[in-house]
Parts: structure tokens; C-alpha cells; sequence
């Protein structure tokens, strides 16, 4: 979590990853649309339109007539051949969303992305609100919770939401838990500090 006193805001850098074309860009979009943000979204793309880098935007939230919360929203690019930006997207991530493709052929990539997010945040993992969208709820022959848990070793502790982006089947309900988690853990935080 950000402060800045003179402007009186509040930041929280929420990060969505996940494997390649799982839906991280689709959700993204969804969300700004919803929340009539599009405006405040850059994605930066490929010449095929696939996500180079990364798509960031930023959700502002009221909170009072003083003080104004701002969700700064991240996608890490999933593709191998830009691995090595997805560490620098996560520095001082205060939650992420792991996009899970629901896809049965595609547990294996999901499990590699899950453990490299594991990996990468490590030390933060017991602190570092997560989240989990199914995606592709709509596809046939789509993996359950139960399956996706079981593959990747999800702590139950961890929320998953079955979701289709394209249509924001439970993009909405999935920020919104991050959201509050993040917000919360960042305030503990900040009290111990």
C-alpha cells in the first residue's frame, strides 16, 4: 500500500498472472469496461495483440470527501518468451489474481505458472491476499475446483472462483475479494510497521 499525504490518496497494486491466453487481458478489459474505466487502461501489446509486457490501469475508489483510494491493476504477461518481466511486474504486488485456464489440457501450464507465482512470492506467500479465477467455465470438458485444487496444490485457504471473462462471470466478485483482502492485509501491515 501507497500513501501519499499531499494528494491524499491511497494506492493498492493488485496483479493478475497466470499461464498464457488463460484470460488475464480478457478479464482486465471486463473490468474497466464495467467499472467504466476503460480510458484509464494501457495494454502493452505484441503486434498480433498479444500482451507483451503488461496491461495496467487504475480503478479509483472514493473513500470520503478527502481521501480517495486508487486500485493500481496489473496483468503479467503469461507467455515464456517474456518471463523475465513478470518478477518486475509483481514487486509490491499487495494481491494477486492467478487466471487459471479451466481448459483439461492445459493443467500442466497452470501448475507451472501457480508454482512460479509461488516461487516468486515466496517470502509474502503466508501475507499475500491470492485469489483464483477458473476461466473458461463455459468451455466443454472444463476442469472443477476440486481438480484444479487437487493438480496445483491449492491451500483451501485460497478462494476460487469458477469464471468466464468474456462475459465477467465473476470477475467482478473475484476483484472485490482481493480487493478487501488486500486492503485489510496492507492496513495490518502498516500497524506493525
Amino acid at each position: 500500500m501507497i500513501i501519499d499525504y499531499g494528494n491524499k490518496t491511497i494506492g493498492l497494486k493488485l496483479v493478475f498472472f497466470g499461464p498464457a491466453m488463460s484470460g488475464k487481458t480478457t478479464s482486465i478489459r471486463w473490468l474497466f469496461s464495467a467499472l467504466e474505466c476503460v480510458d484509464r487502461l494501457t495494454s502493452i501489446e505484441n503486434t498480433v495483440g498479444r500482451t507483451m509486457f503488461c496491461d495496467f490501469g487504475t480503478i479509483p475508489i472514493p473513500l470520503d470527501d478527502v481521501w480517495n483510494l486508487n486500485a493500481h491493476v496489473w496483468s503479467a504477461t503469461g507467455q515464456d518468451f517474456y518471463r523475465s518481466t513478470r518478477e518486475v511486474v509483481l514487486v509490491g504486488a499487495d494481491g494477486v489474481v492467478f487466471v487459471a485456464d479451466s481448459q483439461r489440457h492445459l493443467l500442466d501450464e497452470n501448475l507451472a505458472s501457480w508454482n512460479e507465482l509461488m516461487a516468486l512470492v515466496d517470502e509474502e506467500t503466508d501475507s499475500l491476499p491470492v485469489v483464483v479465477c477458473l476461466n473458461k467455465q463455459d468451455l466443454p470438458d472444463a476442469v472443477g475446483e476440486q481438480e484444479l485444487r487437487q493438480h496445483l496444490r491449492i491451500p483451501g485457504a485460497i478462494r476460487v472462483f469458477r469464471s468466464i471473462a468474456k462475459e465477467g462471470y465473476n470477475v467482478i466478485e473475484a476483484f472485490r475479494l482481493l480487493f478487501q483482502n488486500a486492503m485489510r492485509a496492507s492496513v495490518v501491515a502498516q500497524q506493525m510497521q
